[in-house]
Formats: C-alpha cells, structure tokens, sequence
C-alpha cells in the first residue's frame, strides 16, 4: 500500500464547502440560502494524502 498526495485538496486537508438550503420568512415566503464553509476533504477525510492499494 503507498499513499499519494490528495488530488481534491492539493494535500492541505482543507476543502470548501456549500450547501444550498431554502428558508422561510415571517410570511411563509420561500428563500434561497447559500451556506459555505471550509472543512476537511471528503476525498482524504482531512489527512491530505489517500492510501494506494496495489
């Protein structure tokens, strides 16, 4: 097994984030919401490198 840098993530760990979500007013009216972030890779789980199984 070797491990390789995390291409998503360029090996920082960190990725950004967004989340796309629709709220609602006072007056039941529907609107949108953008939410962003940075978090840890999905692709590494934050570690930056994967693990090559050959």
């Amino acid at each position: 097994m070797s491990e390789r840098v995390c291409t998503a993530c360029g090996g920082s760990g960190l990725t950004e984030h967004e989340l796309h979500t629709i709220d609602l007013d006072e007056n039941g009216h529907q609107n949108p919401v953008t939410h962003r972030w940075t978090g840890a890779c999905s692709g590494c789980a934050g570690a930056g490198k994967i693990h090559i199984h050959e």
